[in-house]
């Protein structure tokens, strides 16, 4: 009888030896598993914190072309592909200006005959929708157009441009010093107000 009471004991702790080791290495395990979750959460958090410093920090690509280029690409603009939502990124560069020449052309569109005013609108309203959601280098193309806007168009122009880097205060921010001293000149108030919490007053609008 002692001896089984005996064997029935050592079972026991056997038995309880074995579970506390079990839990034992459950916990070493989660708490592994704790650690290795943790670990790639913040290589993720730290990965995306570099992914957006570098996309950020690059320069806009620059355009060279010439103005017989240019008037080409106008001229080739697919009204149909506008309808159908279907302009890549670099067609609507192709046909943003970005010279006091080509400014000129574009603009001159709309002293023209019926067909050309609707293209100068269409390529407006494209170039305007590219820079809104941030597609390719649209939205510093259509800001550095500020260098050349006058009459009627500046009018509507600033006023778009403000709904445009409200949309993208960061990427404004961030493709600022990246602009031309006459763009920067413009702008300033507009990125002290968005960038840096300065107010604007009355005469800067």
């Amino acid at each position: 009888m002692k001896k089984q009471y005996f064997l029935i004991s050592i079972l026991f702790v056997f038995v309880n030896c074995l579970s506390k080791k079990k839990e034992k290495q459950q916990s070493v395990q989660n708490e592994t598993n704790k650690e290795q979750i943790i670990s790639k959460r913040e290589f993720k958090q730290e990965d995306r914190k570099k992914v957006v410093k570098i996309l950020d920090t690059l320069p806009p690509k620059k355009i060279s072309r010439t103005l017989k280029q240019y008037e080409e690409n106008v001229n080739m603009f697919s009204i149909e592909k506008f309808k159908d939502n279907l302009l890549t990124v670099e067609e609507v560069t192709a046909v943003t200006p970005t010279t006091d020449k080509e400014y000129s052309f574009y603009y001159g569109l709309t002293y023209s005959d019926e067909k050309n005013q609707y293209l100068h609108d269409m390529i407006t309203a494209v170039i305007f929708d590219k820079a809104f959601d941030d597609k390719g280098d649209v939205l510093f193309l259509y800001i550095s157009i500020s260098e050349f806007v006058d009459g009627e168009y500046a009018e509507s122009y600033y006023e778009y441009v403000e709904t445009v880097v409200s949309n993208n205060k960061r990427k404004f921010c961030a493709i600022y010093k990246y602009l031309s001293k006459k763009t920067k000149w413009i702008f300033e108030p507009l990125y002290l107000e968005v960038c840096k919490g300065i107010m604007r007053s009355e005469n800067d609008y």
